[in-house]
């Protein structure tokens, strides 16, 4: 989180979860690792950054910055620095800590090595599975194994479980932090915030795209099809060797860059709350594997009274759609999908609040994640 400041989409994903617990009466440190840059000035600049950031969510006196000279993921938490609160009640509080939530294998052997119970979440499933299988990101050093593929257990499922059992969570949305907002009108756009990936990963004879550019590539004809704006935040970069600025705009795409608009949280939940809707299209891994896959950001989305509109994942045989989430298969499916919202907003609107109620709110999804790590 503190070497990507300017990401507020990532981190509105990630405050759900310190402030979620927070609220449900735990007791939560948030410890942040970073690596020295080489210049300790800029260090100490980054840090003050961070740690002002937090002061708006109340949560600097959760949170410790654990600074590395050399590898953050090897080096032993001897050799860190400790900013906000001091080592020794870092090392109270992991001993006295019922667990570990490891997102994303942020933490490598030595830090993991000091708590009595490690969680693994896992919120790319396929990707990350794909990922553990060609390298060692210490994976099986942990005691229970977290994934939001919600499909990573069915028969059917194509997601490598590197022998391991794999317990399935909700992702979810800190519902006080977003209050559904009025209509911002027709003329609004279908939006969405991505990152421009072009990434691809062989398995087993296959080969898997991660790549977020092939998937909206697949529908760019959209704003054509359906005569309505539709707005992208993509870091497509200066260099855009394939010329996808000229080619998406050419289809009526109107193009930003997310870290102009969704620079912080707040800016993120103003982006969406002036968005109509969100016109998303997964990884391809994601279709593909059936790994029942949903995004963060959709929820988001979804709590903010804004309708969803998207590849289905698999998540269908566990949440309802046809009103306030809606799935497409193909670029004509998805333009009916998107008249339908406009004829009908309001129940659109409505639903996608009721869901973002029903099925996300973090007091419940918190309670079952935690549970899943009792056992």
């Amino acid at each position: 989180m503190i070497k990507y400041q300017p990401g507020g989409g990532h981190w509105s994903w990630f405050l759900q979860y310190p402030l979620g617990l927070r609220a449900l009466g735990h007791e939560v440190l948030w410890l942040e690792l970073v690596q020295s840059s080489g210049h300790r000035e800029t260090d100490l600049q980054v840090i003050r950054d961070f740690f002002e950031r937090l002061v708006v969510y109340d949560l600097s006196r959760n949170c410790t910055v654990l600074l590395f000279n050399r590898d953050l993921y090897l080096e032993p938490f001897a050799a860190s620095e400790a900013f906000g609160t001091d080592k020794e009640h870092v090392s109270r509080f992991i001993k006295s800590s019922e667990l570990l939530l490891n997102f994303c294998c942020a933490f490598g052997p030595s830090l993991l090595s000091l708590f009595k119970r490690r969680a693994l979440l896992d919120f790319d499933p396929g990707h990350l599975q794909l990922t553990a299988s060609g390298a060692d990101l210490n994976v099986h050093d942990h005691e229970v194994f977290l994934t939001i593929g919600a499909r990573i257990n069915e028969p059917d499922s194509e997601i490598p479980k590197l022998g391991l059992q794999w317990r399935t969570f909700t992702p979810f949305i800190f519902l006080p932090m977003w209050p559904a907002v009025p209509d911002p009108g027709p003329g609004a756009p279908f939006s969405s915030i991505t990152q421009w990936t072009w990434e691809l990963l062989p398995w087993q004879g296959r080969t898997f795209s991660v790549s977020k550019r092939s998937a909206y590539l697949k529908y760019a004809d959209l704003p054509l099809l359906a005569h309505r704006p539709f707005e992208l935040a993509a870091n497509i970069g200066p260099q855009d060797p394939a010329n996808d600025r000229q080619y998406l705009r050419e289809r009526g795409w109107n193009l930003v860059e997310p870290h102009q608009v969704a620079g912080s949280p707040a800016m993120y939940q103003q982006y969406i709350r002036n968005s109509r809707a969100e016109f998303a299209s997964p990884k391809p891994i994601h279709v593909e594997m059936r790994t029942g896959w949903f995004s963060d950001r959709s929820i988001a989305y979804l709590a903010s009274g804004r309708p969803v509109v998207t590849e289905d994942t698999g998540f269908s045989e566990r949440l309802p759609t046809g009103v306030g989430l809606l799935t497409f298969r193909d670029v004509a499916e998805a333009a009916d999908r998107v008249a339908e919202i406009d004829a009908d907003y309001q129940r659109h609107s409505s639903a996608a609040r009721e869901i973002a109620e029903t099925f996300f709110d973090s007091r419940k999804c918190l309670e079952a994640l935690l549970s899943a790590c009792e056992s």
